[in-house]
């Protein structure tokens, strides 16, 4: 009994995860022209030239969690 409502909730978990690593990957998409961004399983990947001086130079680079909000 145990088993299969902790399966559901790891499952439901699993999508949250996904769908937010979805809604930043676009958001970061539509605050940084330029920049390739990835998202996978609960993981967002950034990539592109000059991408340590512009993390520097913007804070929603520094933070893409904080684009959630």
């Amino acid at each position: 009994m145990f088993g299969r409502l902790n399966a559901r909730g790891e499952a439901i978990g699993r999508a949250a995860a996904t769908e937010a690593a979805m809604r930043v990957a676009e958001r970061v998409r539509e605050a940084a022209p330029g920049i390739e961004v990835d998202a996978g399983a609960a993981e967002v990947t950034l990539r592109g030239r000059g991408l340590w001086r512009r993390w520097l130079a913007e804070p929603s680079l520094r933070w893409v969690g904080g684009l959630l909000r």
